[in-house]
């Protein structure tokens, strides 16, 4: 019989996986819980093929205790060499954000660069247990954090903030379609504005900021230093001076700002052409998407301002 295979080195030390295994197998069999098929098929990746796999990804549903004792098991045991945890439609609420924060605040911290609860049923609660671990006395090696299809709106925003308003680690957001309303400009305007903000990119698609929300936010990216790319498609808001002046203002005053997705709101072919006046003598701008509905005349001028390639672009279905 061929020896089997042993575990991947994940830390540069096998005894890490050991130790929390048995962690994992005593906490289990005190609160008898039952086992997660999406961490039975990481734990085969690892000792049966001999996979090094610090991407953890749960995408079906688990019984909320079992991921609790999990996430518990993988502290306790100090196994930090995970670089990226993704909870996608599994249910988990609010619970599994606070499982996988009670992970992140050990210390010394995991290596999880990349965390994600995408369509997890997460509200103001679960918010508020990540602006704890993401403020300025958590953890610090996060770059990307992942909330699309939750539908915590502006409550919840406005509870991420008080953490990553005065995060500086932070380098990706994206809150797609988590219904924030035209009051929720505002805070995600307070985490850019931070003066140690590293974002560079954010995406805001399918929300709701209307005008008031997006001007709000195109003034807080004024000052967001780091941000290369922001993302507004269909949130609601049309052509007013305001906007094409808030936008302006913005290609003007932060030159680190090359990419923008405008489109899937309520710009007229006018409107486009106010924003081109807006764009001229900015040569930093490489991409402006505005709306699939403008004049391919138009289409071509915003291909001259640029340089770049822009294509219309069709509403993508959420």
């Amino acid at each position: 019989m061929a020896p089997k295979k042993k575990p991947a080195a994940q830390t540069g030390d096998a005894d890490a996986w050991e130790n929390f295994k048995k962690a994992l197998k005593k906490n289990e069999q005190e609160f008898d819980t039952p086992k997660i098929p999406a961490f039975l098929d990481i734990q085969k990746r690892i000792e049966n093929d001999g996979e090094d796999v610090r991407s953890w990804v749960f995408d079906s549903e688990f019984d909320p205790m079992s991921f609790r004792i999990l996430f518990h098991s993988l502290a306790q045991s100090k196994y930090l060499d995970l670089t990226a945890i993704r909870v996608w439609k599994c249910n988990g609420g609010d619970e599994s954000v606070r499982s996988v924060c009670s992970y992140l605040d050990t210390d010394p911290p995991p290596g999880v660069m990349d965390l994600q609860f995408m369509d997890n049923g997460v509200s103001v609660l679960g918010c508020e247990f990540l602006a704890k671990t993401l403020g300025p006395n958590g953890n610090k090696v996060i770059n990307l954090l992942r909330l699309d299809y939750n539908q915590f709106g502006t409550p919840g925003v406005e509870k991420l903030s008080l953490g990553l308003s005065q995060n500086s680690t932070l380098r990706y957001l994206s809150l797609q379609y988590c219904n924030i309303g035209e009051d929720g400009g505002i805070f995600i305007a307070h985490i850019l504005m931070f003066f140690r903000n590293a974002l560079e990119v954010l995406k805001l698609r399918g929300n709701y900021l209307g005008n008031p929300g997006v001007i709000d936010v195109l003034t807080g990216a004024k000052r967001a230093k780091a941000l290369t790319e922001i993302d507004m498609y269909d949130n609601k808001f049309s052509d007013t001076p305001e906007i094409i002046k808030a936008l302006s203002d913005l290609f003007a005053n932060n030159t680190a700002l090359t990419q923008y997705d405008l489109s899937g709101n309520k710009i007229s072919d006018a409107g486009a052409h106010e924003l081109i006046r807006g764009m001229i003598g900015h040569n930093h701008l490489s991409k402006v998407f505005v709306t699939e509905q403008v004049a391919s005349k138009t289409w071509d001028t915003l291909d001259e301002v640029t340089g770049g390639k822009p294509k219309k672009k069709g509403k993508k279905r959420k």
